[in-house]
């Protein structure tokens, strides 16, 4: 089972959400927030390219860019008021890319905040995140949700 990004960082989020998500049974996913992100994504960074879609894989990469004559991988984020999550997502696009026999090292973009954040994909995370595949697939082969958890926030 091939799981996209989406639903692997949704999991890492809310294990109810990847499933309902999965299942076709999710809300708008053409949010004022995710628009805000394009904007973002298109206007802070006019050079690179953006929203590059990769052959074979579920994945859709925001931007590549080439530092010191390297390229990394990029994620472009609003704030960094969940960069935790961020990290998350770009190592599986990493992961992804590594499977495929591809090495690239990458970077979260917060424009607004002028931050810019190295990532690397280390052998702890490429087990990690084989361990979560496989909980995942097991969330969705279930035949119904998990049930919701309150959060406090």
């Amino acid at each position: 089972m091939i799981i996209p990004p989406s639903i692997y960082n949704a999991y890492h989020i809310c294990k109810r959400e990847a499933w309902l998500m999965y299942h076709q049974v999710c809300g708008d996913q053409f949010n004022d927030f995710m628009m805000i992100g394009k904007l973002l994504s298109g206007e802070s960074f006019k050079k690179d390219k953006h929203e590059i879609i990769l052959a074979d894989l579920p994945a859709k990469i925001d931007l590549i860019k080439k530092k010191n004559g390297k390229i990394f991988i990029a994620e472009i984020k609003k704030s960094s008021k969940k960069i935790k999550n961020a990290e998350i997502q770009l190592k599986y696009y990493l992961y992804l890319l590594y499977k495929k026999g591809y090495h690239f090292d990458g970077m979260i973009k917060i424009p607004k905040e002028r931050i810019s954040i190295d990532v690397v994909l280390t052998k702890i995370d490429i087990e990690y995140t084989n361990n979560s595949l496989l909980e995942i697939e097991d969330l969705l082969k279930s035949n119904k949700p998990p049930p919701p958890i309150k959060l406090k926030l």
